[in-house]
């Protein structure tokens, strides 16, 4: 089981912002995930990887491909308060779901 958190960084973004983001993610993924799911991860100590990729397509992209194989993603759409325009998608978490199901998705990529 694991958590992956995809990065956009073609958009400039600040640690801060990235945190701040990526805990978005986390959260929410947390909260649409499937009970049995979000136990199993939650029972292997919440096991994450934080992945980048350039482009906001390919951003999207990797979400449509996770939930057309049934695994959770949500993509985070920033307000647009600080650092990047009102509804950008900068960061995307994909699961918890087993490790296979995610990697399906996520296994070309880099760490951040």
């Amino acid at each position: 089981m694991k958590l992956a958190l995809v990065v956009r960084t073609d958009l400039g973004m600040g640690r801060g912002k990235i945190a701040a983001q990526v805990a978005h993610a986390a959260v929410t993924a947390v909260l649409i995930s499937r009970d049995a799911d979000l136990a199993a991860w939650l029972s292997q100590g919440q096991p994450k990887v934080v992945l980048k990729v350039t482009t906001g397509e390919e951003l999207l992209d990797l979400a449509r491909q996770a939930v057309a194989d049934g695994t959770v993603a949500e993509v985070v759409r920033d307000a647009g308060r600080t650092q990047v325009e009102p509804g950008t998608a900068t960061c995307c978490a994909i699961g918890p779901a087993d490790d296979d199901r995610v990697d399906r998705v996520t296994a070309g990529l880099p760490l951040l």
